[in-house]
């Protein structure tokens, strides 16, 4: 059951190499999703350091967060036709971090995957616009912050599904 009074703060991390994204794969909420690593907020914790640990936690690579990229928030009420929330909250805020790799494992996979999770893996850029992604408009949105570089400052997208 969805808790629409509960706000969930989230944290992913934009990992970019030799123009490869590191995403995470999965079969939620459809088959063959891909997205960012990422998840929930703890108790005192940065965002940054949110989107830090969970980095490692789903891929087993260590980053630094730097930069905030983009800041969307999901509002499962206003999307009849989206995604429900794991969490159970129905507001969702997730802010993206650009970060840099501090260490990077030989084989892909962190200590403590998402239960959905099956992989992941460095994607090209040029195909991210053939995959299923979640959420959909993250190709669009890594493409962006790549083009832009560091320093063009947050974007904030809303509540947005598409």
């Amino acid at each position: 059951m969805t808790d629409q009074g509960r706000i969930r703060n989230a944290a992913s991390g934009l990992v970019v190499r030799d123009q490869h994204v590191l995403l995470v794969r999965g079969d939620w909420p459809r088959p063959d999703t891909w997205w960012l690593p990422g998840g929930g907020q703890q108790s005192g914790e940065t965002l940054a350091a949110c989107a830090e640990r969970e980095v490692f936690e789903e891929t087993g690579v260590r980053v630094k967060a730097d930069e905030l990229v983009v800041v969307r928030e999901y509002i499962e009420a206003n999307h009849p036709d989206g995604h429900r929330m794991l969490s159970g909250a129905g507001h969702r805020v997730d802010a993206m971090f650009r970060c840099r790799i501090l260490h990077e494992p030989t084989v892909l996979g962190g200590p403590a995957q998402d239960s959905v999770q099956l992989g992941v893996e460095w994607v090209p850029l040029d195909k991210l616009a053939d995959l299923r992604t979640l959420p959909p408009c993250l190709p669009t949105v890594i493409t962006d912050a790549v083009t832009a570089g560091p320093g063009r400052g947050a974007v904030y997208l809303g509540d947005s599904y598409a």
